[in-house]
């Protein structure tokens, strides 16, 4: 009979072994199908942190204002070309303290510009000139 019963015991321990093979098996699985929709929840976090961009300054001159295009460029005291774009709720003050409009910006006139990166282009939150000499 103890052979029997070493028989039964080595079945046991054989069918334990089984067992906990699958249960590893299956908590693999749940861990590699759960995975791809963690990635896809961090790629949604990263998402709205880049929309939430840091303000940016530059100062410099206007090297090129196109209203139909809404966007210029600025030109820093190191030559650095700065391209922003802008729409209507940009926020635009001339610094004789007075509000003005993207059209009384003229080419040369000095201003510092605040923008905010979202993806490869610049968007203008709002900009404070000094006109060009000769200009209005």
């Amino acid at each position: 009979m103890q052979v029997s019963s070493l028989s039964t015991v080595m079945k046991g321990s054989v069918m334990k072994t089984h067992l906990n093979i699958a249960r590893a098996l299956s908590i693999v699985c749940a861990l590699s199908l759960a995975s791809p929709i963690l990635a896809q929840e961090e790629k949604k976090a990263g998402g709205e942190k880049a929309e939430k961009a840091k303000a940016e300054k530059v100062s410099g001159d206007i090297g090129l204002l196109d209203t139909e295009k809404n966007y210029m460029i600025v030109v820093t005291k190191e030559g650095k070309l700065v391209t922003v774009d802008f729409d209507q709720k940009t926020k635009v003050v001339e610094l004789k303290l007075s509000k003005a409009k993207m059209a009384d910006i003229v080419l040369g006139s000095s201003a510092s510009v605040q923008y905010t990166k979202k993806g490869e282009k610049n968007y203008l939150s709002s900009i404070e000139f000094t006109p060009a000499k000769g200009g209005d």
